[in-house]
């Protein structure tokens, strides 16, 4: 009975520690040369489990960072090959998937609604429940930005899309 309890506290002692541990988030942002103008592309690269997340950031004319590139990668054989998105999420993405598109919709309803920005979304009544591999996903701190664009004019750029945030201990466990 007293190796049946001594297993039992064991096991429990090494779920408890698996559960309990945070997901180890890096990153580092680079200024690369822009040879378009005096303001400098941005280049944010981000490490988490064997995926790596790029990031890079292009200046307009006036140094306004509105023009993105979104990359991730995966460590396979010791270098990193590129990959989608859904490949970092588990089989539950879908539940992951589901919250991300209603707060999208949320936004985007508020957004709609709102009498400084409706004229932007004259003629858009909807927009699509996105896949995985149609957001873009980036890092800030200790979390995850899922990021949509909804291809306003340019006078709308304030409201052309949304970020929908969360702490990486709320998404561990979607990642693979």
């Amino acid at each position: 009975m007293k190796k049946v309890c001594t297993a039992v506290i064991i096991l429990l002692l090494t779920v408890g520690v698996s559960i309990g541990q945070t997901v180890k988030l890096s990153c580092t942002e680079k200024k690369r040369k822009n040879e378009d103008g005096k303001y400098p592309i941005l280049v944010k690269t981000c490490f988490i489990k064997n995926f790596k997340f790029v990031t890079i950031s292009r200046p307009d004319y006036v140094g306004r960072y509105f023009f993105q590139e979104y990359e991730v990668y995966v460590k396979t054989n010791n270098k990193y090959v590129s990959t989608k998105n859904s490949n970092v999420f588990n089989e539950k993405q879908s539940k992951l998937l589901d919250i991300v598109n209603a707060r999208i919709l949320e936004d985007f309803i508020s957004f709609r609604s709102d009498s400084s920005t409706k004229s932007c979304f004259d003629g858009i009544d909807s927009i699509p429940t996105y896949k995985m591999d149609e957001i873009d996903i980036t890092f800030s701190d200790d979390k995850i930005w899922f990021v949509v664009q909804w291809g306003l004019p340019t006078p709308c750029r304030a409201v052309d899309g949304t970020l929908i945030i969360f702490k990486i201990d709320e998404i561990k466990q979607y990642l693979n």
